[in-house]
Parts: structure tokens; C-alpha cells; sequence
């Protein structure tokens, strides 16, 4: 892939997030198609809902709230169904897209806009309908879905809100209100679907920033059991130049992590805020790749080598390589031998067109299923996907 596609892609990415960091070149020369320079906490959960075979879908909770009979849920299992489902006729995927233990629960469009001369970015959001079978475009401007596919945590724009709500995927409706006393820009689902993280700002986290300029304050925990959660303060971190900070859950969800800019990746901390080392692996820097580890912990990717398209899948005790896949990006792991990728057509894959790719399921042999139609990621408006266990 050529250099100065990759630099201009990288650019044009970094404007909706951030001014252009110091060390802009050595990072776009290691940025490719289909990857984002800010994280999602939305994004980084698949590999870690696979831990469990089962798990408890949510009770709400939160904030100043306080729980009620007629707004708890009853505790469902994950689902076992494992089928393929495809969705290849359509430039945005319309049906469930869905491999192994993980689907596409949701995705959202991307656009920037100048906003008091900030460029900010904003996302049209598409949540899956277990009613239908097929996504809906929403009003919310940001969802997280949890594990099982039945509730969604959703927040109204702008942002930041100051209150969160837990949604209903198959009526649509929200049952129940979180109110909180610090707006938050970002939710994520523990591993258990119990409990969510918020994390707070006081300013929009999708408006450019500067290097060290997040206004991200702190989080809170929002526990179903408890039915509330406190605010615990955590500033960002003045080494990153990302304005979203999300937080998330690492893979058991017995601790928490804040995303870098640098190595290692994630810091880690309890619930209540002490710092802890990371768990194995969980930290290691893989050049922007999103799967991480390998349900069963023993797997992880990283880009290369290089020119690409490639992505190198290693054992993590014995360090050895076990394969290397012709994929543009990992995604989210479906099984512990089978991965959702980016992938663009691989007989006709330099210049312009690498931009030119779609979701793929890859086994480690290298087995290639496509499930979705080609995307143009290079241009306003390409769709990115968001993964959960269903």
C-alpha cells in the first residue's frame, strides 16, 4: 500500500478527533484502511463477552436513580445460536450480520462537520431489531448494546448527557431513565451484562480538542443490583491526544481501563479507581488491531508484515506465529479460531482501491467467507461496526 495513501487517510481520520499529534508521521505510516485513530468502548468488548458461556442480561440502575418492580428485567442466557448470517446485496448491511458467539449488534455512519470552528464528528446510528431481524436507524447519539442482544444503553445528543437510558431493542422503547449528576459521552456493557460504565465529560468528546485537551472528568459504575452508582473522578490523560477517552471493561470485568496514546495501551484500575497492572496480554501494543486476545486467551493479532494486506496471528505463551492472514484489519474474534476482519479485494488491492473493502469472517487457514457488501471507508459516511455477543 502506498505511503502517501495512508498518510492522507490517517489525516483525514485525526481532523475528526484531534489536531495533527507531533508524531504524525511515524503513526499514519502504521495506520491503514478501516482503522479509527479514537477508540470506542463500544468497539473493544466482543472478544471479552466470549469469556462466559452464559451470562445475566441487564437490570437497570444508576446515578441518582433508584430500582422499581416494574423496571427489572428478567435474567436471560446469552444466546447459543451460532449460524452464519450474511448480508452481501447491500452497501449498508440491512439483515443481521453474525459469526460464531458475536454479531453485528449495531453500526453507525460517520460525518464531520465545523461547529464554532471546531471540527466535530458526528455518527447516525443503526441498531439491530431482534423484532425484524434487520438494523433501524435510530435517533440516539450513542448506543451500547449489551451482551444477549436485548437492552441497549443509549444516550441523546448533543453530548454530553446527563442522563443515560436502557432500551428496549424489540419494543424500541426506553423503560427506564438514568439521571445522573455528571453528563457522560460514552457507555459500555460489563462482560456480564450487570452493570455499565459511563464515562463523563464536560465538554462534547467528538469536538477537537488538542493534544491533552479531553474533557473527560471521571466515570461511574452503574450496578443493577445496587441500582445506583457514584461518580468517581478521572481526568484525562494529558498524554493523549484523542478528545474520546471512553473507558472500558478488561475481559472478566473485575477491573476497568483508560485508553493511551502510547505503550502500553491500557491502564488499568478497580472499580473505585486504584491503579493495577494489567492482566496478561491485555495492554500489549497491536499497532490499532481491535480484536485482541482470543476467547480462550491464547491468541493475539498484530498488523503485518508488511507491504500487507496482512495481519499475523501469534500464540502468546510460546510467542510463535500460527497464522498469517490476508486481511487489512481485525475486527472482533467469532470463535476462538475465527475472526471478523476488513478485507478489500484481494486481486485488486493498491492505491484507491484498498479503500475499497467489506466485513469478512477469516479462519486461521485462511478461509475467506465474505458477509457484507463493499464499503468506500476512504469517504464521509462509510458505516463501522460495532460487535457484542449475542
Amino acid at each position: 500500500m502506498k505511503p502517501e495513501l495512508i498518510v492522507r487517510s490517517a489525516c483525514e481520520e485525526w481532523a475528526a478527533e484531534a489536531r495533527v499529534p507531533a508524531d504524525l508521521a511515524d503513526r499514519a505510516l502504521r495506520a491503514r484502511t478501516g482503522r479509527h485513530p479514537f477508540k470506542l468502548a463500544l468497539a473493544g468488548g466482543a472478544t471479552a463477552l466470549l469469556v462466559g458461556a452464559t451470562a445475566v442480561a441487564v437490570a437497570f440502575g444508576g446515578g441518582s436513580a433508584h430500582p422499581g418492580p416494574d423496571h427489572a428485567f428478567e435474567p436471560v442466557a446469552l444466546s447459543s445460536d451460532t449460524t452464519l448470517r450474511t448480508d452481501l446485496g447491500s452497501a449498508f448491511p440491512r439483515r443481521l450480520v453474525a459469526a460464531g458467539h458475536t454479531a453485528v449488534a449495531a453500526y453507525f455512519t460517520r460525518h464531520t462537520r465545523m461547529v464554532n470552528g471546531r471540527s466535530t464528528l458526528q455518527r447516525t446510528w443503526h441498531l439491530y431489531s431482534p423484532s425484524t431481524g434487520e438494523y433501524e436507524q435510530t435517533p440516539w447519539a450513542y448506543i451500547s448494546v449489551a451482551p444477549g442482544m436485548e437492552r441497549a444503553a443509549v444516550l441523546q445528543g448533543p453530548l454530553p448527557a446527563t442522563r443515560v437510558g436502557v432500551l428496549d431493542m424489540r419494543t424500541r422503547k426506553v423503560v427506564h431513565w438514568i439521571q445522573l449528576d455528571h453528563p457522560v459521552g460514552g457507555a459500555a456493557w460489563s462482560p456480564d451484562g450487570r452493570r455499565l460504565l459511563l464515562t463523563a465529560y464536560n465538554g462534547s468528546p467528538d469536538v477537537e480538542a488538542g493534544p491533552g485537551k479531553s474533557s473527560r472528568t471521571g466515570y461511574y459504575i452503574v450496578d443493577s443490583a445496587a441500582g445506583s452508582g457514584a461518580f468517581h473522578s478521572l481526568p484525562a490523560r494529558s498524554d493523549n491526544f484523542n478528545a474520546r477517552q471512553d473507558m472500558g471493561w478488561s475481559r472478566d470485568g473485575t477491573l476497568i481501563w483508560a485508553p493511551t496514546a502510547t505503550v502500553p495501551t491500557k491502564v488499568f484500575y478497580t472499580r473505585t479507581g486504584e491503579r493495577r497492572p494489567a492482566p496478561a496480554h491485555e495492554a500489549d501494543y497491536t499497532d490499532g488491531e481491535e480484536a485482541g486476545l482470543s476467547p480462550n486467551g491464547t491468541l493475539l493479532p498484530a498488523f503485518g508484515p508488511s507491504p500487507g494486506p496482512a495481519v499475523t496471528v501469534r500464540n502468546v505463551v510460546t510467542g510463535k506465529a500460527v497464522a498469517v492472514l490476508p486481511i487489512e484489519q481485525d475486527k472482533a474474534w467469532a470463535d476462538d479460531r475465527h475472526l471478523f476482519a476488513i478485507g478489500c479485494d484481494p486481486q485488486n488491492c493498491q492505491r484507491k482501491n484498498e479503500f475499497r473493502n467489506r466485513l469478512l469472517l477469516v479462519d486461521l487457514d485462511g478461509k475467506i467467507t465474505p458477509l457484507t457488501g463493499y464499503r468506500r471507508f476512504d469517504r464521509a459516511g462509510a458505516w463501522v461496526p460495532v460487535f457484542t455477543h449475542r
